[in-house]
């Protein structure tokens, strides 16, 4: 089992105080088979009137590993408000990806970790969303880490967005804790935040 608490200390859209805070977990229930759940707010302290929270689970599929590639797909029910921006779907929905992903041993012997995914998302009343998202992780000693990620998001009612995430951290022996620096760029709205992450692994 492994889950994580990620949380907006402080960040700004279009001038607005902003806080975002999110649980993840996920439980293996075999080699090839993963449940995933998430719950996502976003709060305005000066704007109550645009808070949003977004719920999803979903189950994970491993499709293929070969030597240190693997690919999978993932689908399940969403319910609530995209936390992107001021506007966006809303209701009950759906969202499937796909992806693969690469990890290896430097000749450091430092691991790392690279992966490409891709999203379709669709809420009520016809909301449809697209997303691709690009990760990278290495460790750069024994107990620190370097984690960067890109998302891109297109929606034919939300605010389409490029979000770009850094973020140093350290290795406990059951929990990873990092700090990072998140910028948000989009047509209607800009954010940027200080957040913390806090990674505990069962």
């Amino acid at each position: 089992m492994r889950g994580a608490l990620h949380s907006t200390l402080h960040g700004r859209d279009a001038g607005r105080r902003r806080q975002r805070g999110a649980l993840y977990a996920e439980y293996r229930l075999t080699d090839a088979r993963t449940v995933t759940a998430k719950s996502e707010s976003v709060t305005y302290p000066d704007y109550e009137d645009f808070d949003r929270d977004a719920f999803r689970l979903t189950l994970r599929r491993k499709l293929f590993t070969h030597k240190n590639w693997t690919a999978g797909a993932e689908a399940g029910p969403i319910y609530g408000s995209t936390v992107t921006g001021l506007s966006g779907c809303e209701g009950f929905g759906f969202e499937t990806r796909g992806g693969h992903g690469y990890s290896g041993v430097r000749k450091t012997g430092r691991k790392f970790y690279a992966f490409a995914d891709a999203a379709y998302i669709s809420q009520e009343d016809g909301c449809e969303r697209v997303r691709a998202e690009l990760g990278y992780s290495s460790d750069i000693t024994e107990r620190v880490f370097l984690t960067q990620q890109l998302w891109v998001e297109e929606g034919n009612q939300s605010a389409s967005s490029i979000k770009i995430e850094n973020q140093l951290g350290m290795h406990f022996d059951k929990v990873d804790v990092s700090l990072g620096y998140r910028e948000e760029l989009g047509g209607q709205f800009d954010e940027h935040a200080v957040l913390i992450a806090v990674v505990a692994r069962r």
